[in-house]
């Protein structure tokens, strides 16, 4: 009876840019350029892969899905972002929104299971080198990306499920450029303390335990190295090149999107 007079939200204004309106146009130009930029060093990542058979090893399998996640992840939210960036009207369908969140979600949550999968396979690579063949095998491989996806699946479930169960009335106005989670949560109209606990602890988990995962992994293969007996040079090189995949590591992770705002 108290919503008797108060509106069901059935979409959501962005309003990510509407402080920069005489720049949007020179905006939507940057973020197109950088768009691009990142589907071709992408594309061409990947299709070296492909088409080079030196490659196809797991290492450069996995650096592959991840250069298909990350397309299919800026695919998620840039192009949104750009039309809105040239219209009048910046608004995305209640279920429209839900469905973005869900695929960002499940890709970032991917991703980051993803890295952490990459560290493993460098730790097997380096610490057991004879019976790398067979423990990172074509099966294991798939496998370990299946479980991946169907980590970062499962969270984003739940997430957008508990985000979209809440009532929205009224309020439209979404601050942000696409449905990131907080700027969604606060134009609920009553917030449930239980479902804002468990999507932060999942997010918190989805960060953490990746990076615990890849500290994990480069630690046991630093220490394996330092126990090499080797000459110096030999020694210096293994661990040159173990820095330099840490360094790569690093690169690829910082490349995520926030879950978190």
């Amino acid at each position: 009876m108290e919503r008797v007079n108060e509106t069901v939200v059935r979409e959501f204004i962005f309003l990510g840019f509407s402080s920069l309106a005489r720049l949007q146009q020179l905006l939507f130009v940057i973020f197109l350029l950088l768009y691009l930029f990142t589907l071709g060093t992408n594309a061409i990542i990947i299709s070296t892969i492909v088409l080079d058979r030196a490659l196809h090893i797991p290492m450069y399998f996995f650096l592959a899905i991840l250069s298909c996640s990350e397309i299919c992840y800026t695919f998620v939210i840039v192009p949104k972002m750009l039309v809105d960036l040239l219209s009048q009207k910046k608004t995305i369908s209640f279920l429209g929104c839900a469905i973005q969140m869900f695929s960002f979600l499940f890709l970032g949550c991917s991703h980051s299971f993803l890295l952490a999968v990459m560290g493993y396979d460098r730790y097997i690579a380096i610490c057991n080198p004879l019976r790398y063949s067979v423990l990172m095998g074509h099966g294991v491989c798939m496998g370990l990306v299946a479980a991946a996806c169907a980590c970062g699946f499962t969270v984003a479930q739940i997430i957008t499920s508990l985000v979209f169960h809440l009532p929205f009335y009224s309020s439209n106005q979404l601050h942000h450029f696409f449905c990131d989670i907080a700027p969604v949560l606060k134009l609920a109209s009553h917030h449930n303390h239980f479902s804002q606990i468990v999507i932060f602890m999942l997010c918190t988990l989805v960060l953490a335990i990746p990076l615990l995962l890849i500290l994990v992994s480069y630690v046991h293969i630093l220490s394996a190295i330092l126990q090499f007996p080797s000459t110096l040079g030999t020694q210096e090189a293994s661990i040159s090149r173990i820095f330099l995949d840490v360094f790569w590591t690093s690169v690829f992770q910082n490349h995520q999107i926030t879950i978190v705002k």
